[in-house]
Parts: C-alpha cells; sequence; structure tokens
C-alpha cells in the first residue's frame, strides 16, 4: 500500500514526484521587450455588428458553483483547470467531462499550463495563483485523483494578482515561461522561467517591464511580453501555422480579436442549436494546437452563467480565424 501523497510540498519536489511515479505506476504496473500597454478596442458584444464571428459548438454540464477563472493545456496535455470562487479546483478535458472532482486548493486563478515529462514522469502542470495572493504550481496526470499542489517561491515581495504563462522556446529554458504582477507594483510585469533543479522548482528571473497603466492581463510571445490594459479582463493566443491570432476580452463581455495583418476586429460568439453563450463572460483561454475535442483549427472556451443561470465553459470553434490564410467578415 502506497502513502497518500500531501497536496503541499512548499520546499521541495521531493514528496511530489516520487508520488507521481508511484501512483502512474500502480494503474499501468530570453529578456522580455519593453512593450507598451495595449488598452482593448472599442468593441460590441454578440453576434450582431461585429467583424467576425465564431460559433459556440459545445459546453459543459453545470458546473454547480461559480467559476473565477479558467485556463488550458494544449497540445498532448488537452486538459482545462478551472478555480471556481471558493478556491475549488477541477479538470476537464476538451470533450466537457471532468477529469477530477472539485477538491479544495485555495487557488483564485489559473494561467495556461503545458504538458511535460518531469523526472521521467508524464505531468500536466499549470501555474496559478492562491487565496494568499502567492504562485503555486499544480500537478496533475495518470490516475491522480487530485492535483498535487507545490509552492513557488520568486524571491519577489508583494500580493500577486495577475498571471501569464508560455511554453519553454527551448529545452534550456526550462519547465514554463511565467510573467505575474502585484497588488504593489501593478504597472511592472515581472517575468523569467521556472527550471527545475535537483529536486526543486526554481525561479529565474529577467529585467521587469514597465507598463504605461495598471496591468489587467499579458501574453508572453517569442520577442517578449505584450501587457493590457483596463477595461481588459483575459488574453489568449492561438497560435497556428505561423500566425498569432491574438482575442481579448474585456469586462464587459466584449471580444476583439489582432492579428499582424491589420488592426483590431471585433469577435463575436454565435449560440449554437443548444448552446448559449454565458449572459457576462467571467474568464477566457484560447489555444490554436488541439489534439482532442475534434477542434481541428483550435478553440476558445469561455466560463460564465448562461440565461438559465447555469455556470458552465462554452466551447468556440476557431477554425474559421486559424484554418483560413485571412480572417474574413462573416457574410
Amino acid at each position: 500500500m502506497f502513502k497518500r501523497p500531501r497536496l503541499s510540498a512548499p520546499n521541495s519536489l521531493v514528496n511530489a514526484l516520487p508520488a507521481l511515479v508511484l501512483l502512474f505506476l500502480v494503474p499501468a504496473c530570453s529578456q522580455p521587450a519593453d512593450t507598451p500597454t495595449t488598452p482593448l478596442p472599442d468593441a460590441k458584444s454578440g453576434a450582431q455588428d461585429t467583424d467576425i464571428v465564431l460559433p459556440a459548438v459545445w459546453s459543459t454540464r453545470d458546473l454547480g458553483s461559480p467559476v473565477a477563472s479558467i485556463a488550458l493545456a494544449d497540445a498532448l496535455g488537452s486538459t482545462i483547470a478551472v478555480a471556481f470562487q471558493n478556491g475549488d479546483v477541477q479538470f476537464i478535458d476538451f470533450e466537457g467531462e471532468r477529469i477530477t472532482e472539485k477538491v479544495a486548493s485555495g487557488v483564485r486563478k489559473f494561467a495556461d499550463g503545458r504538458y511535460l515529462m518531469m523526472s521521467g514522469v508524464p505531468v500536466t502542470i499549470f501555474p496559478a495563483i492562491n487565496l494568499d495572493g502567492d504562485i503555486q504550481i499544480l500537478f496533475h496526470g495518470g490516475d491522480l485523483s487530485e492535483p498535487i499542489s507545490y509552492d513557488l517561491d520568486t524571491g519577489i515581495e508583494g500580493t500577486v494578482v495577475g498571471l501569464c504563462t508560455a511554453p519553454p522556446q527551448t529545452e534550456a529554458d526550462g519547465v514554463i515561461r511565467i510573467g505575474f504582477w502585484t497588488a504593489e507594483e501593478p504597472n511592472s510585469l515581472q517575468s523569467g522561467r521556472i527550471v527545475e533543479v535537483d529536486d526543486a522548482l526554481v525561479f529565474l528571473a529577467d529585467e521587469p517591464v514597465t507598463a504605461e497603466a495598471p496591468i489587467a492581463a499579458c501574453l508572453l510571445g517569442e520577442t517578449g511580453a505584450t501587457v493590457f490594459s483596463a477595461p481588459a479582463r483575459a488574453a489568449a493566443s492561438l497560435k497556428r501555422r505561423g500566425r498569432d491570432h491574438v482575442v481579448t476580452l474585456d469586462t464587459s463581455g466584449n471580444f476583439s480579436i489582432s492579428t499582424d495583418q491589420g488592426p483590431p476586429q471585433t469577435l463575436g460568439i454565435k449560440d449554437g442549436i443548444t448552446i448559449r453563450m454565458p449572459v457576462l463572460p467571467i474568464d477566457m483561454a484560447g489555444t490554436g494546437d488541439t489534439r482532442s475535442g475534434g477542434y481541428p483549427g483550435g478553440m476558445i472556451i469561455i466560463a460564465g452563467v448562461d440565461p438559465e443561470g447555469e455556470h458552465l465553459i462554452v466551447f468556440v470553434d476557431a477554425s474559421k480565424l486559424t484554418l483560413t490564410p485571412f480572417a474574413a467578415p462573416d457574410l
């Protein structure tokens, strides 16, 4: 009989990674560029009077309680992380089915994760902000019934209020790239890399990025960081075929999209036959690289409360953007 792993390993991976190995074996016998703050353009909500319209094609069942944050791990990860307002977390697959039950992990906000091998173990990791304003890394994979949590010491004082991530550009970049800002310094984006050193995760900081206004969302790209000011709520990058479509959500529930081909355009989401968009979206994530769920051109996921009062995540097919040479207006 194997001892149940602790949910918190404050200073070392020595408890987390061997626990993952055992649990998996049982069933199977660069410095950012100084980027100015980017405000969102005025956008109109809904599927009318918009430049581009995408279809909502699927949703989860009622999640049962208010959602605070969502994020995803794309490619081979194919996992959605959900943080509820009470600090519970739950993992969902790209078909909208629950992978885990809700677990009290004290998480307030997730950033996008990734699938990787750590100490020879395949895991999906999600950086997160806990209810105390500190950064944690949540591990999940195999037949784990709940994630394992690891407290990350960034060496930076303050209460973390926002977080964004990106995959490493090379294997030498470590586990994942990360950017965050604090309540005490809302105009400064701290960024760097998380690397694995022996049995610990270590944050290697780059020079901070100074924004012109308080940061509300951020993205980490190949050439540096992009930060967004109010009324931004969330930003997602849909990379595919060498192009990057940046989708933004504002606090009024309006979406916009921009590429390197021109100015930002308004984005509308069209209800499906049985799928209804949230009345006011709470959070959003997206990717151009899905390996499951039937989204060949990637997807956008949106959390909120639908007109029937159900707490859910809606799946939006992004193929119209990513599988065409240029985004065309809806006819």
